[in-house]
């Protein structure tokens, strides 16, 4: 097996861009690059892959992604049809590889554009998130670091810039090789697949707001009333871990038959006199080994 480790920049709706409301709840961003490196099992580069994509849907650059990326408005003019760049895509990754991305969101924009240009229903293999592996092995802050704050973290070389898309996918990799590293010596050389590896197909998160309710008191009550539903499968959810008050927010822990650990975090607010919501969110753990065996010290931060 090899590892695929990709990276994409994609523009949205802004205020130029006028699509009809329909479309952009189908595909709220459309991907405009796409970047990757090809690692071998002992995690050595062995190939890259870039292309740029011309935009159909938003095809004015917002300020906001011209900002992080440097792009010219420009350059939205060139570049290869999604569903080409998708094909090429896809033969550079080659068959049984694993994705490894800088944070889940990469994986669902990937999956949104294939199935809104009708090129796959589905990503057909697991996938691992190296932002996530960065703060459960290493930091340990509970925070979504930038991909260059991990690599002045770990002290690894920036020889290229950052924010082209096969440039934070080569750092990526060059991150994942580093924990992977560390994983030997500290933990053994457990198996970071088998523990950390997730279904992109899958609904992993949920919010619901329950409100107006009287009183951040009655918001406990509230939460025990509300039937909790696993964003996978919708399945009910068993209590593992009961709620618990933390400085300005509430925490539980449930479990699904199929899906594993389910952690629940409750913030409210006041929006006027006398009246509260609460807002709740629901996340499938990816940590398999904290699902087996729920920590209450641990529950709250590895979310």
């Amino acid at each position: 097996m090899h590892y695929i480790v990709f990276d994409l920049e994609w523009n949205g709706a802004g205020r130029a861009n006028k699509v009809p409301k329909a479309v952009q709840d189908a595909i709220p961003f459309e991907i405009i690059e796409i970047g990757a490196v090809k690692l071998d099992e002992q995690l050595r580069t062995t190939g890259k892959f870039s292309t740029q994509i011309r935009p159909r849907l938003y095809p004015i650059l917002t300020g906001p992604v011209a900002a992080v990326t440097r792009r010219h408005p420009s350059s939205m003019k060139y570049g290869l049809d999604f569903s080409d760049a998708a094909r090429d895509f896809l033969a550079f990754c080659g068959d049984d590889y694993l994705f490894c991305t800088w944070s889940e969101s990469d994986t669902a924009t990937l999956l949104m554009n294939l199935r809104y240009y009708q090129l796959a229903d589905r990503l057909e293999m697991p996938c691992i998130d190296v932002q996530y592996l960065f703060d459960q092995l290493v930091e340990q802050a509970d925070m979504q670091r930038s991909i260059e704050y991990a690599i002045d973290f770990l002290d690894l070389p920036k020889s290229q810039p950052f924010h082209q898309a096969v440039n934070d996918a080569w750092y990526t990799g060059q991150i994942f090789r580093r924990i992977a590293e560390l994983n030997r010596v500290e933990n053994n050389g457990a198996d970071l697949i088998a523990r950390f590896a997730f279904d992109p197909n899958i609904n992993r998160s949920s919010q619901l707001t329950l409100g107006p309710l009287d009183d951040k008191d009655t918001v406990g009550p509230a939460l025990d009333a509300q039937e909790m539903l696993c964003p996978g499968c919708g399945a009910a959810l068993q209590l593992e871990q009961p709620w618990e008050a933390e400085k300005s927010r509430l925490t539980a822990a449930f479990s699904c038959p199929e899906h594993g650990l389910v952690l629940a975090k409750c913030r409210w607010r006041r929006k006027q006199p006398g009246q509260f919501f609460a807002y709740l969110s629901l996340r499938i753990s990816r940590d398999r080994a904290l699902a087996a065996e729920p920590d209450p010290q641990q529950t709250e931060r590895r979310q």
